[in-house]
This record gives C-alpha cells, sequence and structure tokens, in this order.
C-alpha cells in the first residue's frame, strides 16, 4: 500500500511539472495553458522518437543533414513493422545514400559493434564474446591479427550465415548471394582488378549513377577509397557476401587452375 508520503512524491502537481519545465509560476491562465500546450508538443515528440539507439542515431542522422524528419518518421514505423532490421538497413531501403549513413554512423560512435549485434541476436553469449576477445587481443601483441567474424567462424562458434547477416546489420548493407555469378573483367576495371583482387571485391553491376559491389569484409578506408574514385553524381552500393562465395568467384576468374586443385 502506497503511503500518504509516497504519494505527494509520486505525483506531481501541473505547478511541480511547470517549474520543472522552467516555466515561472504565474496567475495567468493563458500563460499556464501556452506551457502545457508546449508540454504536450514534448510529450508528442517523445512519444514519436522513443529514446532507444535507433533514435538517437536517427537524430544524428537528422541533425547532419542527412535525412529529414518525415524520412526518420517513416524508417521508426517501418522498424515497428520489422523490429530485427537496423534503423540504417531500413534507411538504404528507403533510397538514402548508403555511404552517408554508414560514415555518420560511424564518426558519431554510435554504430552497433558486431559483438553486441551478435549477443543482442543470441548467436553468441556474452562469455563466448568475451573469450574471443581475449584470444583476439593476445594474437594482435603478436602480430597475427584476425576479424572477430573470422575467429568466430573458425572456431565454428557462428556459421557464415550468422556472420554475414550480422555484418549486414554493422554497416547497413544488404547481403547478396554470389552462387553461379561470373565475375568481368570489365567491371572489375571499374575500380581496378588488383585492387579488386587484393581487398577481394566483386564488381556486380555499373551504370551511369551507380556502382554495385560485394564484398566479405567491409572497413571504412574501402568505402572511402572508392567513394573519391568515383566520378561526381555516381555513388557505390556496398553488398555483403560469403567470404567463401567471393573467393570462388575470383578462383574462377584469376586463379582456375586453384579451383582445379582444391575442388
Amino acid at each position: 500500500m502506497i503511503t500518504t508520503t509516497e504519494q505527494r512524491e509520486t505525483f506531481k502537481s501541473p505547478g511541480q511539472i511547470l517549474r520543472e519545465l522552467g516555466v515561472p509560476p504565474s496567475n495567468s491562465y493563458g500563460k499556464r495553458n501556452n506551457a502545457f500546450g508546449s508540454m504536450a508538443a514534448v510529450i508528442s515528440e517523445q512519444e514519436a522518437f522513443p529514446t532507444t539507439s535507433s533514435s538517437k542515431i536517427g537524430q544524428i542522422l537528422i541533425s547532419k543533414k542527412i535525412i529529414t524528419e518525415s524520412d526518420l518518421h517513416e524508417a521508426m514505423a517501418r522498424k515497428r513493422q520489422q523490429p530485427k532490421k537496423y534503423l540504417g538497413q531500413i534507411l538504404c531501403e528507403m533510397g538514402i545514400p548508403q555511404s552517408k549513413i554508414i560514415k555518420t554512423i560511424y564518426f558519431s560512435n554510435k554504430r552497433k559493434k558486431l559483438g553486441e549485434i551478435l549477443v543482442e541476436n543470441k548467436i553468441i553469449t556474452d562469455e563466448q564474446l568475451k573469450d574471443t576477445l581475449i584470444k583476439q587481443r593476445h594474437q594482435k601483441s603478436i602480430g597475427m591479427h584476425k576479424h572477430l567474424g573470422t575467429m568466430l567462424t573458425m572456431s565454428n562458434t557462428i556459421t557464415e550465415v550468422n556472420y554475414i547477416n550480422a555484418l549486414s546489420a554493422h554497416f547497413s548493407m544488404p547481403v547478396v548471394s554470389l552462387k553461379n555469378f561470373k565475375v568481368s573483367s570489365s567491371l572489375q576495371k571499374a575500380i581496378g582488378e588488383q585492387y579488386a583482387l587484393k581487398n577481394r571485391i566483386v564488381v556486380l553491376s555499373n551504370t551511369n549513377d551507380k556502382l554495385t559491389v560485394a564484398i566479405a569484409e567491409p572497413h571504412l578506408s574501402i568505402f572511402e577509397y572508392l567513394e573519391k574514385a568515383m566520378p561526381k553524381g555516381k555513388h557505390i552500393l556496398f553488398c555483403q557476401a560469403k567470404a567463401s562465395e567471393i573467393e570462388k568467384c575470383l578462383n574462377i576468374k584469376y586463379d582456375p587452375f586453384h579451383m582445379v586443385l582444391y575442388r
């Protein structure tokens, strides 16, 4: 049972609420009505964008003029219908430039870490993440750095599908299948065949205004390098693909003997 004292502490009077909003005491009903109108607007805005990781990221994107308020409203509505999707993925589907989303979130330090996504989706446990991070730090100390996902897949802690889905959410990138895809030299030359081979990138299509590529291990340096290489008015769509499929595609094209030898 709540005592009288507890009731006084729990339930606030209109005057208390107004003071907390920074409105000075007044006998004017008009002023108070205006204040309550402002309070209602604040509450309405909070209901529209509840304090979540997605809404915080959305507000950052708005402040950087990457998206508009209406874009965020639509994206959050879609997210309520598809809660497993991350805001960045939804915005990309809405046509917001992927690279701008990635860079803004990356530099704002609001992007979820890959390990957090894997734990959040119950793909690995907190303990598995901690153990792998310890091993990763040890390997880095002896000059043998490996990506977290690579270590988890190599130890059979997660599957390759788990990994690329997590990376997709991490970098706001759609997942593509390269099964039966044939690498084209003319397409690869759009970013430089040697660069594509070195960074294990497969160019999927190339139009006047868009270049679409598949990558296994995304990295900001790759995003920035390729963006700078694009002519004005042309953008890149990065897609996530299985490392095994990328390797197979590239080996069939550039190292067919390797494929015969290890088939």
